[in-house]
């Protein structure tokens, strides 16, 4: 087998550039701002989130709409789905030297928001679904275990019966990461009103 190396410069060195335009953004989502979403922020006349009570701003509005959509009581908008995973996992309880599941394959930010609460991410294999393994999340529990993240990875939805089974039986909490499924259901029921509590992006 024989090749040839390329004598040409660098493009850092003064050389031609492989491209002349920026590779396209990883999360299109945030590039489409145009002139209606710029009229609704003008609109809403709001600097904060909380004017009181009897103020129903826009994220209130949206908050409500989000809850009746998925089916829960209760939705409150934070400001990435990161912050909304750190968020659900101090609802459950979790805090310093708490375990805390989670599949093997997932987004980066799922590990990092439990050591953002100086928890213990612990690697359960993952089944067809792309998800917890049910068998392994049994495996995996110890009497430091505080939760699991039920990970609904690339739109797949995770056996959220068995995985619910299994964290009952032994008191641990499940943690929906609906963040890429969004919409999603599973046996009737939305996505992120299945587990004691639900995280989404809408950047994913």
């Amino acid at each position: 087998m024989s090749y040839s190396m390329s004598r040409e410069k660098l493009a850092l060195y003064g050389g031609k550039p492989v491209r002349d335009k920026p590779l396209p953004p990883m999360f299109p989502g945030a590039t489409f701002i145009d002139a209606e979403e710029e009229k609704e922020v003008l609109k809403a006349q709001s600097l904060f989130r909380y004017y009181g009570p009897k103020f129903l701003g826009k994220t209130e509005k949206f908050e409500k709409a989000f809850a009746d959509y998925i089916g829960v009581k209760h939705a409150l908008a934070v400001s990435s789905g990161t912050g909304a995973l750190c968020t659900a996992l101090v609802a459950v309880g979790v805090g310093p030297g708490d375990e805390v599941i989670i599949p093997g394959f997932s987004w980066i930010m799922d590990a990092m928001a439990v050591l953002f609460l100086r928890a213990i991410p612990v690697i359960a294999e993952i089944d067809e679904t792309l998800s917890v393994d049910p068998e392994d999340l049994e495996r995996k529990i110890s009497d430091k275990t505080k939760a699991v993240i039920a990970v609904h990875m690339r739109g797949f939805q995770c056996d959220m019966n068995r995985i619910r089974k299994v964290a009952t039986e032994h008191g641990v909490k499940v943690v929906e990461d609906v963040a890429q499924a969004c919409g999603g259901s599973y046996k009737g029921r939305k996505l992120g009103s299945i587990g004691d509590v639900a995280a989404f992006s809408f950047s994913a």
